[in-house]
């Protein structure tokens, strides 16, 4: 017999909202080994109780905040087709996730963390979900460069190397912070890392900013 439904009020949207801020706080802080629900509870302010009445388990509040980073960065080239303007499409991609990163890098390191240790706690779901959107994508770039509206390049390794790029601001603030000698890195160097990213890769592509 399954479970009943559980009404979701306003209320209780809101709830699930400030848990899983709480939940990325915590697992970027202490990953997901480290973490606790006791904790998560406490950042929220609420009893333990009900952060279980919305997740039943850690691991299934983990992949609720993956599946929140997935689902915006997947509001990135939502539709696509091979008649779409490379360069305004790939100049937008970039602005994106630049702007992603900016907004959210907690998010950006726990997803990142949870790839870098072979995705163990990825659920086969989001797992498939991410490889549909990939492929998907990477079909339309491969018609970009058959049409020639873009240089010869692989699909894959391009997606690859905007991923990496648009993230590093996150995954390596404290290098990034050190180098240009600032204790917070500002909306401008994120504009400037986004101009500077967007240039590259339409010249990789064989298009001009």
């Amino acid at each position: 017999m399954s479970e009943p439904q559980r009404k979701t009020t306003s209320v209780g949207l809101e709830k699930k909202q400030l848990i899983l801020k709480s939940a990325e706080n915590e697992f970027d802080q202490y990953s997901y080994g480290g973490a606790r629900m006791q904790r998560i509870a406490d950042r929220a302010g609420l009893p333990k109780a009900n952060v279980h009445y919305y997740f039943r388990s850690k691991s299934e509040l983990y992949n609720a905040v993956l599946e929140d980073v997935v689902g915006l960065w997947n509001q990135t080239f939502k539709t696509l087709d091979a008649n779409h303007d490379p360069r305004m499409v790939l100049s937008e991609f970039v602005r994106m996730k630049v702007e992603f990163t900016r907004l959210h890098p907690r998010a950006t390191r726990i997803f990142t963390s949870e790839m870098l240790h072979g995705a163990p706690h990825l659920s086969e779901k989001l797992n498939d979900q991410m490889n549909r959107w990939t492929q998907n994508r990477a079909s339309v770039i491969a018609q970009w460069v058959e049409s020639k509206k873009i240089a010869p390049i692989d699909p894959y390794h391009l997606i690859f190397m905007i991923w990496a790029s648009t993230q590093h601001f996150a995954c390596s603030e404290f290098q990034i912070r050190s180098v240009y000698q600032k204790s917070k890195l500002t909306r401008k160097d994120f504009a400037d890392q986004s101009a500077s990213l967007t240039t590259m890769v339409l010249r990789i592509c064989g298009l001009e900013p």
